[in-house]
């Protein structure tokens, strides 16, 4: 009969837990009428790391989709360079062509593999490189993407 009773109690607190956690999140979503240009994919981040842990690979997509969203806000010329601007410029001025974020973020948005030119080379990957640094530096110096 105490275990019976042991359990039941075990079982009301984990769904009382659970339902101050979900009206936590609840109001915090709802508290949320973009304050900040960049809060609704900090909450998903945030929310990700939380269900996850901070030192998983399952929140790549939610911190890299913050990183744009503060690199836009805060790093407009860089952002540019590394989101918008073609790989190399199409052959015959037709089509887009990828940009260093599509070769750079394959990694976490496999979808986007299609964009890319069938021959990119270490030229392409050295130039690219040069523009994360640089986008890096910038966001850096507003503190963007350190641990908290």
């Amino acid at each position: 009969a105490h275990v019976k009773t042991w359990c039941r109690n075990v079982v009301v607190l984990q769904y009382s837990l659970l339902a101050v956690q979900y009206a936590r999140v609840e109001s915090i979503a709802a508290t949320m009428e973009s304050n900040h240009p960049c809060e609704r994919v900090s909450f998903a981040r945030t929310q990700c790391h939380a269900f996850y842990g901070i030192q998983n690979e399952e929140c790549v997509r939610e911190e890299l989709t913050e990183k744009r969203c503060y690199a836009e806000l805060l790093c407009r010329r860089e952002a540019v360079r590394f989101y918008y601007e073609p790989l190399r410029r199409p052959r015959g001025g037709g089509g887009s062509a990828a940009s260093c974020s599509t070769l750079v973020e394959i990694f976490a948005f496999p979808e986007n593999k299609d964009r890319l030119p069938d021959n990119v080379d270490n030229k392409d990957r050295k130039h690219c490189r040069g523009i994360v640094h640089e986008l890096a530096k910038c966001l850096s110096k507003h503190k963007v993407g350190q641990r908290r």
